[in-house]
């Protein structure tokens, strides 16, 4: 362990929370005293209005950790997909494994972790509808009003599995008038995209409706030698969706989204790095790492979603009640492509010698959710509900071929899961203004869940064992406090008290018992000012959490085709963040944010030995980005935005082992930039961007099997420097 990591550790909780509360006090305190030296001011930082609590609120004044950008924000800054937002968000990763999103949010979160069984350790809502598989935390931000990221456990009001935090994307609702937009982009990697968007007012202003399609594709950003001009990485993706909004008086709204979309992109490319005295050591080594040599691709996997939701609102005298439902489903797959992509016929998804069909995975959920919550600007505020889940979900494992030794390629072995998790819970959260700068707020959640799993066992396509029934179920109580103090109109100050649960898991690719739930113990301070007249915002947060049975899923080094979900002993893990924006003239908009981050094992025994002291997966040390913009305006002929955004990060481990060859990426740092010129009745906007300018290789995660790839490994990279222009018109 590092002198530096070791000062962290050893400085204990108490310690900890005075030396950060003093912070946040210290912080507080200064913004009057800032406040009051700033003369009059023609311009100052809009409101920023948020609904993480249930209720709308100027963000400013909410006690948790939170990131909201509206949809112009996420477009000026080239935010196209939720894993951009790690770019602009502290403390937060999107990695990206073959067709599953993981979110980690303050090193929370689970590696491989997908599959029936299994789930994300961050939760993603949509339209506050939970989304439950990996695949639907990957959203294009397609008409999107804005986005919150809430960091920290949320057992409180968004209960299931938020041990990190939650993703909330809130869509455009319907427009009063006639009217729309349509937008064109091209790029290099042949993109081409499109999206088409109206609204019509059916009946006045009492029924209105928004409609949206959207078709983007590229090539692959991935070539292969083996069969020229073939890439691997591309994107072929169609999306639709319709919403209706009633609201007949002002006491009443129902608001209905349905959505379809078929995405036919590739996997992430995957690059493997040889091993010379492994078993792909004949395999030609290329030193690009966006070139390969693969006898079979590129690795197809489609992906097929439909979701319903109607959300209604009825104000009841002094209360609000609020219904909430939703349907989801999505099939991944059948999966086939080239998993070693070298030019051996090694491993592959499917069998391209006899069309069979590679892995599957999919499912459909349904939640209903309805809430109750007070209503005026009283000392009490509260809101209570319940939450009911039923999701179903299939992993069909049938599609691994590994020709490349004999042995496994006579004996092919695969599992195929079902499994139906329900979860029940009730919950409750009130804030009390004990004075006029004092208030508390104390909520606690009940969850029950239950998980029934089927799993069968094939050899070579046939029935070899099972199918085998096994049942898990789990209850927890995740209780929330907090204290916040209100300096003055600028300055607000917090510490709080969480408790995170996420519900046991089993493995769908083996007949393993169930592995137990992970929970953790989460204690915030933290500070929200705003400086010079309202033209500065600054927000600091420190934690520290304590983290127990962790969740972790990885290959077998043995066993190959196998993995392993194992619970880790625990783990500790103290930070802080601190998020700024300045509005430096009256065109000229500075945000930056940085966070630091101390995450490690405190015991994890494995075959390996015992892993405490390493590092969590995707827990770099430091991590921040800086932003401008610039308006120059150019009278009759409308304004330009000039936008840059740059995100660095220090070294980040992707796998619980920290092998510093085969499981660590780099310090690194991205370049983004973006010019709109926008008409002056802002009708047209035509935009120049440019993303990964510098060209940086990033992984976002790798595959080690020592069994299969020696010392080598396998790597998914992100995208590389991508350019275009964009071009909107307004009716």
């Amino acid at each position: 362990m590092s002198e530096s990591a070791s000062a962290g550790v050893g400085l204990g909780l108490p310690g900890f929370m005075a030396v950060t509360g003093s912070v946040a006090l210290l912080a507080g305190a200064w913004a009057p005293l800032a406040h009051a030296q700033a003369g009059d001011g023609p311009a100052t930082l809009s409101e920023v209005v948020v609904t993480a609590q249930r209720r709308a609120e100027n963000l400013q004044q909410v006690p948790i950790s939170i990131s909201a950008f509206s949809s112009e924000q996420l477009q000026a800054q080239n935010m196209a997909t939720s894993s951009d937002l790690e770019h602009i968000t502290p403390n937060l990763i999107f990695a990206e494994s073959g067709r599953d999103g993981q979110i980690f949010i303050r090193g929370v979160g689970s590696t491989r972790l997908s599959g029936a069984g299994a789930d994300p350790s961050s939760a993603t809502y949509v339209d506050g509808v939970y989304r439950s598989r990996g695949v639907s935390s990957l959203v294009e931000l397609l008409d999107i009003e804005r986005v919150e990221v809430l960091r920290g456990p949320q057992g409180t009001l968004y209960g299931r599995n938020s041990t990190g935090g939650a993703v909330r994307y809130v869509s455009q609702d319907p427009a009063p008038t006639f009217g729309g937009k349509a937008i064109a982009e091209l790029g290099n990697y042949d993109q081409r995209k499109a999206l088409a968007q109206l609204d019509v007012p059916l009946v006045g202003d009492q029924l209105l409706m928004r409609a949206v399609v959207l078709h983007d594709e590229h090539e692959g950003y991935t070539r292969n030698l083996q069969h020229p001009g073939e890439t691997f990485g591309r994107k072929n993706l169609t999306a639709g969706r319709l919403t209706l909004k009633y609201k007949p008086s002002e006491s009443f709204d129902l608001t209905l989204h349905g959505g379809k979309s078929r995405d036919n992109s590739d996997q992430t490319a995957l690059k493997q790095f040889i091993d010379p005295k492994g078993p792909f050591g004949s395999a030609q080594i290329i030193s690009d790492p966006r070139t390969v040599r693969a006898d079979f691709g590129p690795r197809e996997a489609p992906v097929d979603t439909g979701y319903f939701d109607m959300t209604a609102n009825w104000d009841v005298g002094a209360v609000r009640l609020t219904s909430i439902t939703g349907f989801v489903s999505v099939d991944t797959g059948p999966f086939s492509g080239d998993l070693d992509n070298t030019e051996i016929a090694g491993v592959t998804d499917g069998d391209p010698r006899n069309h069979v069909l590679g892995i599957e995975d999919g499912g459909h959920s349904l939640t209903q959710e309805f809430n109750v919550a007070s209503r005026g600007d009283g000392p009490f505020q509260w809101v209570a509900g319940t939450f009911f889940l039923k999701d179903d979900n299939k992993t069909l494992r049938q599609g691994l071929y590994i020709p490349l030794i004999p042995v496994l390629a006579a004996n092919h072995r695969t599992v195929n899961a079902y499994e139906t998790t329900h979860n029940y819970a009730v919950f409750g959260n009130g804030s009390y203004q004990l004075t006029d700068k004092i208030r508390f707020t104390a909520g606690a959640r009940y969850s029950y869940e239950k998980k029934e799993i089927e799993r069968a066992q094939y050899v070579n396509l046939t029935l070899a064992n099972g199918p085998q029934f096994d049942q898990k179920s789990w209850n927890s109580f995740t209780p929330k406090f907090v204290l916040d103090y209100t300096i003055n109109d600028a300055a607000m100050t917090y510490i709080s008290y969480s408790k995170g649960f996420k519900s046991g898991a089993f493995n769908a690719s083996n007949f393993d018992p169930a592995v137990n739930p992970e929970n953790i113990k989460a204690y915030e301070v933290g500070a929200k000012t705003q400086w010079l007249d309202r033209r500065v915002t600054l927000d600091v947060a420190a934690f520290k959490y304590h983290y127990t049975d962790l969740q972790v899923q990885s290959l077998d080094p043995n066993n190959i085709g196998t993995e392993i979900v194992r619970n880790a002993a625990g783990a500790d893990l103290e930070g802080a963040e601190l998020e700024a924006t300045w509005l430096a003239a009256p065109r000229l908009l500075v945000n930056a944010s940085t966070a630091w981050l101390n995450a490690q094992y405190t015991d994890f025994p494995t075959l390996a030995g015992n892993l405490r002291g390493n590092e969590l997966p995707n827990a770099p040390k430091w991590s921040g980005n800086f932003g401008l913009q610039y308006t120059i305006a150019l009278g009759g002929a409308g304004d330009i935005k000039l936008n840059g955004n740059s995100f660095a990060s220090a070294q980040r481990f992707l796998s619980e082992y920290n092998n510093p060859i085969t499981d660590r990426q780099g310090f690194f740092y991205l370049l983004d930039a973006r010019a709109t010129w926008t008409s002056p009745q802002e009708r047209w906007n035509v935009a120049f961007y440019g993303k990964n300018l510098t060209d940086r290789v990033v992984f976002s995660r790798t595959i080690t099997q020592a069994a299969l790839l020696r010392n080598g490994y396998l790597a998914y990279i992100e995208p590389p420097r991508t350019f275009g222009v964009d071009v909107t018109v307004r009716f």
